[in-house]
């Protein structure tokens, strides 16, 4: 079904005249008919060039040079583009490919370009809906749904296409338990049917889900192997920066004492709604010491991140209050509360608008007017292995790089309120080791942290679990406690 034969491809140059990107280097991989691959490696391999190009994206659309053989189903994808409904690719950042106004016209739209009947549609919207829990959200705009149900979404849109391959791009990335099992029992259906799975992920336990894993570094694709086969050389995958397994990870227990005098956070009766629709938040009640190691899980959609836009003013409460550091939010300009509280988007390009790496973590400073702003820079730069990036544009780096300038970014501040909204997502074990090692500093300092995750290891590293489900705090504790209690996070444990 997918043939690739001796491909190297590169990207255009970032300046005229200069040398062309180079992304994979003579690759071949060949999937059958209903067999499913992953593609493993570290951030910046070449795993989402690869999709692109099984996708009949690159070159078309992304600009570069191409050389070898790229075939589906037998059709030369690199003369001519695949035909709609053979190919579906859910991309690393699944919101980037919605479009329509609501997530039922979202499933619906490809079914319309396939020609189908009306009554045709209409079932497989209905089946894709009930199939990945988006019944109640069909009426609402796509950008209403959280991160997790942007990409179920999405996931959702392909399955209803039913196409001959599909290629996924980290798809389990952002997802809480349920909705990982959703996902891979939906996919799973469509192989069993006839359609070939490429998987590219930078997760052993999401590649165990294929039938075999291919090793990808360095834009060298490794022959496909069983998975007790690929993965059974650990120390091979640590040097190679591609995992960072949780008992080599630093110590991220306290070691300043909360102070418990001025909560750093807190909230009373906090209530809110976007629209005119049933209210995201419902009578928050919390109060977090400073230097408390907070987090904060539950269910895709459940208003974990719509609470943390109120913490630095990004959304203001409908009824109820906040206070950081003892000070109301209330009509606190953005800019005055970043001194206080440090932010990081879900997806991090949310975040970006300077021309290069530097100038992206410096801006923050400049606008604070922090003094040694030079040597900061330089420390973080170093701290975070992206010196040799510097001169970079942030938007033509690979999503897990993408996420390691925001949280150098945040690093460079320094704020006393760190607020990190799924930070691990797209970060190999390289890029998860620098976050950690930047977690245990933070501890050390008494920074309190808010940390958004749907990764049980670093959620059980908390000194405490807040639970949130439909607006509201569902249990709040001891995190082995919070999650053990959570069908859906105790199947994990």
């Amino acid at each position: 079904m997918i043939t690739v034969e001796n491909v190297t491809f590169a990207y255009p140059a970032l300046q005229p005249g200069g040398a062309p990107l180079p992304a994979l280097r003579n690759c071949s991989l060949r999937i059958e008919e209903g067999m499913s691959i992953a593609v493993m490696g570290p951030s910046g391999a070449g795993k989402s060039t690869l999709a692109y190009l099984l996708a009949g994206l690159a070159p078309r659309h992304t600009g570069g040079t191409v050389s070898g053989t790229v075939a589906l189903g037998g059709h030369n994808i690199l003369a001519t583009p695949p035909k709609i409904g053979t190919v579906g690719l859910l991309f690393q950042d699944a919101a980037t490919q919605l479009f329509n106004t609501s997530v039922e016209d979202e499933i619906a739209w490809g079914l319309e370009a396939l020609g189908l009947s009306a009554g045709e549609i209409t079932q497989r919207v209905e089946d894709a809906l009930t199939r990945f829990d988006l019944a109640t959200t069909r009426f609402r705009s796509p950008w209403a749904l959280s991160g997790g149900q942007q990409k179920r979404l999405a996931l959702a849109a392909l399955w209803a296409m039913r196409p001959r391959a599909l290629i996924l791009d980290e798809p389990l990335g952002g997802l809480d338990p349920r909705g990982k099992t959703e996902v891979m029992t939906a996919v799973e259906a469509l192989r069993q049917t006839g359609t070939s799975l490429l998987l590219t992920t930078l997760r052993p336990q999401t590649a165990r889900r294929a039938n075999r894993i291919a090793l990808l570094a360095d834009g060298r694709l490794a022959p496909p192997e069983p998975a007790d086969l690929a993965l059974q050389d650990e120390s091979q995958l640590i040097a190679s920066g591609l995992i960072y397994p949780s008992d080599l990870w630093p110590d991220l227990s306290a070691v300043v004492t909360p102070d418990r005098s001025i909560p750093a956070i807190e909230v009373r009766g906090l209530h809110f709604s976007y629209t005119n629709r049933e209210e995201v938040l419902q009578n928050i009640d919390l109060s977090i010491p400073s230097g408390q190691f907070v987090a904060l899980v539950g269910p895709n959609g459940a208003g974990k991140s719509t609470f943390a836009r109120h913490l630095n003013g990004l959304l203001r409460a409908k009824r109820g209050t906040v206070r950081i550091l003892g000070q109301p939010v209330g009509s606190r300009p953005t800019g005055t509360l970043a001194r206080s509280v440090g932010y990081l988007f879900q997806r991090p390009e949310q975040q970006f608008f300077a021309p290069t790496v530097r100038e992206e973590i410096a801006f923050g400073l400049t606008q604070l007017g922090v003094p040694d702003k030079e040597a900061r820079l330089d420390h973080v730069l170093a701290q975070f292995r992206l010196t040799e990036l510097a001169g970079t544009p942030p938007a033509l780096l690979g999503y897990g790089m993408q996420r390691t300038v925001t949280l150098a970014s945040l690093a460079a501040l320094d704020p006393p309120v760190i607020v990190l909204d799924e930070p691990t997502v797209g970060l190999d074990g390289r890029g998860l080791s620098h976050l950690l090692a930047w977690l245990s500093d933070l501890r050390a300092s008494g920074t309190t942290i808010i940390l958004i995750t749907h990764e049980m290891d670093l959620a059980l590293r908390a000194d405490r679990a807040i639970a949130m489900d439909r607006g509201r705090v569902t249990a709040d504790g001891d995190p082995s406690a919070v999650l053990a209690n959570d069908p859906a996070w105790s199947r994990e444990l």
